[in-house]
């Protein structure tokens, strides 16, 4: 069972400034700080051999982060960055403990990094660049030979790095993709590897072959191979058929039973021959990380007992103390154990692997959701305007829901509106439980039409006949007032959900395929702007922090301008099409120029949209992905390909700013409102960042 009390993550400016402290060498005082929501995933986790008190965690992204204090705080590292990637393997030198190995699959092949200096600085192995790397391990018994199972095939260095050469042959093509490797703790000469197609083995340093599948489920890809030290003829390996053991290195395998079918998917598998945990009689352990959590055995696999339930990526022990474990989580970060797994608790400050897809405020807290937590949606809160985070557990309504978006109100904190790609939902207790939110659109009634005259009685008509047409008059003249209809519609696509103030009013809009929508009553009814545009589909909205009733959306016919909350537009004669618009920023002066950030650039209007100049203020012609206005009504903020810069003239001018996070990836500027001292960074890989 994961323990989490630990999750609260209550963590002061203070440590959030530490968890930098490996890039801080001359860092700006008010430079961004990583705050979370802490957590996320862990692709795999290692621990240094010589000092139990160093671990190291990978992460997607490029992400690798550094614990000194055995997981009670991470440092981030500052590795090289490569599109779509993944830290899949970490080797920690056991001759040297500052030097450091991590693999890397990504979307252009990824490749082999080296550190020298326990991660400052980080080099690209020339002999295994360009292709991606899966697997790290080391010779017991020679520790200068290092393994590599890569994207090509099985690498081999008989000089801690230095080199490589592949050992295994290029032409066949069952080993080109290698996801495990193994050495025989006694004889460094047999290499075992396993593949995406059964396991293989060499008992030459790799001058021959052989595969070794006998009593394997046949294309089961082999996701890690364990070698007893005790006893190098009896080896696990894990599968996506299952666990499988051996007895004579591999000529026979014979399936280990007792893991339900729906766990059978193991991406780790364990022996440790000592005394492991609270519940053993007899020392030794086998331990299976799966889909579906942590399993232990002590009989070798025929019966186990579950530990945890959420999937595990990898295992690492703490070779002196084997039950001191830890975990590399799907969605929940890093799990340690100081009992051989029967209680794992989250270790998590610092560390970070989260998409944040929307925030917001919410009364005096701010919100945030995690579109791809799991089988639903992660949502997080912060109580200390973004220094820390907690995730909302346990919440109802939302099992298959992935929300994208999410808005609040500065007025109170219990009611949220939120949406899916195709639903709106809705909140009453401050997230804790949610219902799919009708959309019920007031249709307001026709222009009621002109009164008809009244027919003049006849001169000569009599006293009865002028009751009558009395009568008749009265009735005719009593016109019945139309009245509005309520239509239920259902929206296929829901950009953005956003919030703004009318007055004293809350108003909430939403951007969808059918338009416009706004409601002024929590989201019990809606309207539908009438925005001059022969495609009623909008995808995103923009609103001046001051909430004066300006508006900019970004329609499918392009820009449009409103100045009364969305009852009257105009369309803004902006150079680009609208799918080139990224971001848009409006000050709360009025007389402040119109910004808009674009993929070829940042463009600028001061004539309210009427005239447009490209790269405004010399900023670079390149993507820029977010702009806005922040503190002074002329000071703006943009980012481009992550990089910070700042305007204290209303955008005429740019300069970047100096930043120990070199590579972060922003993806939105966010200030929840005027007043705000705090600019906020909502970032592709690292949650939310935050600078005073």
């Amino acid at each position: 069972m994961i323990n989490r009390h630990l999750q609260s993550l209550i963590l002061g400016t203070t440590l959030a400034a530490a968890a930098l402290a490996v890039l801080t060498a001359s860092v700006p005082v008010n430079d961004w700080k990583i705050a979370g929501p802490f957590g996320g995933t862990a692709t795999t986790v290692a621990l240094d051999p010589k000092d139990a008190r160093v671990v190291l965690a990978g992460a997607m992204n490029s992400l690798l982060f550094q614990s000194q204090d055995a997981g009670s705080s991470w440092n981030l590292l500052d590795v090289p960055k490569r599109n779509l990637s993944e830290v899949t393997t970490i080797l920690i030198d056991p001759a040297d403990s500052k030097h450091y190995l991590i693999g890397m699959i990504a979307a252009e092949g990824g490749g082999l990094f080296d550190s020298p200096d326990q991660g400052k600085t980080w080099n690209s192995v020339k002999d295994v660049r360009d292709f991606g790397v899966r697997a790290l391990t080391v010779s017991p018994s020679d520790p200068a030979r290092f393994v590599a199972g890569t994207l090509q095939g099985v690498m081999l260095s008989t000089d801690s790095g230095k080199s490589w050469s592949r050992i295994s042959d290029p032409n066949n093509l069952e080993m080109q993709g290698i996801t495990a490797v193994a050495v025989d703790p006694k004889d460094s000469n047999i290499i075992y590897a396993g593949t995406t197609h059964l396991p293989w083995k060499t008992t030459d340093a790799g001058k021959t072959w052989e595969s070794i599948h006998t009593g394997m489920i046949d294309d089961s890809d082999v996701f890690s191979i364990y070698v007893d030290p005790n006893s190098p003829t009896n080896i696990f390996a894990s599968a996506c058929s299952g666990i499988y053991a051996s007895g004579d290195r591999g000529d026979q395998w014979r399936k280990l039973l007792g893991i339900p079918n729906t766990s059978r998917r193991t991406h780790v598998v364990r022996w440790e021959s000592s005394n492991c945990c609270s519940d053993s009689s007899a020392p030794g352990a086998v331990y299976a990380g799966t889909t579906m959590g942590l399993f232990r055995s002590l009989n070798r696999g025929t019966t186990w007992k579950t530990l945890t339930t959420t999937q595990v990526n990898a295992l690492a022990f703490n070779a002196s103390d084997p039950k001191n474990v830890y975990l590399a989580l799907e969605y929940e970060g890093v799990g340690k154990s100081s009992n051989g797994g029967d209680a794992v608790n989250l270790v998590n400050n610092g560390f970070v692997d989260r998409v944040i897809s929307a925030a917001s405020v919410s009364g005096k807290n701010l919100v945030a959701v995690e579109t791809q937590e799991g089988e639903t949606t992660g949502i997080f809160q912060s109580r200390d305007r973004g220094e820390s985070w907690s995730q909302l557990q346990n919440v109802r309504g939302l099992g298959g829901v992935h929300l994208k978006a999410i808005a609040g109100m500065t007025s109170e904190d219990h009611t949220l509106l939120a949406a899916s790609p195709h639903q709106m939902y809705k909140s009453i207790d401050a997230g804790a439980s949610w219902k799919p939110l009708p959309v019920r659109l007031v249709i307001p009634p026709p222009a009621e039409a002109q009164k008809p005259a009244a027919t003049p009685a006849p001169a000569h008509s009599t006293q009865r006949g002028k009751q009558a047409a009395r009568a008749r008059t009265s009735r005719t003249s009593r016109i019945v007032k139309p009245k509005e209809t309520i239509r239920e519609i259902a929206p296929s696509e829901v950009s953005g959900i956003y919030s703004t103030k009318s007055g004293t009013k809350d108003v909430f809009f939403a951007a969808t395929d059918l338009g416009l929508l706004k409601s002024g009553d929590m989201g019990e009814h809606w309207t539908l702007s009438s925005i001059p545009a022969p495609s009623t589909a909008v995808t995103g909205l923009y609103v001046p922090s001051n909430s004066d009733g300006r508006l900019i959306a970004r329609a499918a016919a392009g820009l449009f301008f409103s100045k009364d909350y969305g009852d009257r537009w105009e369309h803004l004669e902006f150079p680009l099409p609208a799918t080139d618009v990224n971001d848009i920023a409006i000050s709360a002066d009025q007389n402040a120029s119109l910004l808009v950030a674009t993929r070829v650039g940042l463009y600028s209007s001061s004539d309210g949209g009427n005239k447009w100049i490209p790269n405004a203020g010399k900023m670079p012609a390149s993507t820029v992905t977010s702009v806005i206005y922040a503190g002074s009504e002329q000071t703006a903020y943009a980012v481009e390909y992550g990089r910070l810069y700042q305007s204290a003239n209303g955008g005429n001018s740019w300069s970047e700013m100096p930043t120990a996070l070199s590579s972060v990836r922003i993806r939105q500027l966010w200030m929840p409102d005027s007043s705000s001292q705090r600019l906020y960074g909502i970032t592709s890989d690292l949650g939310i960042i935050f600078r005073n």
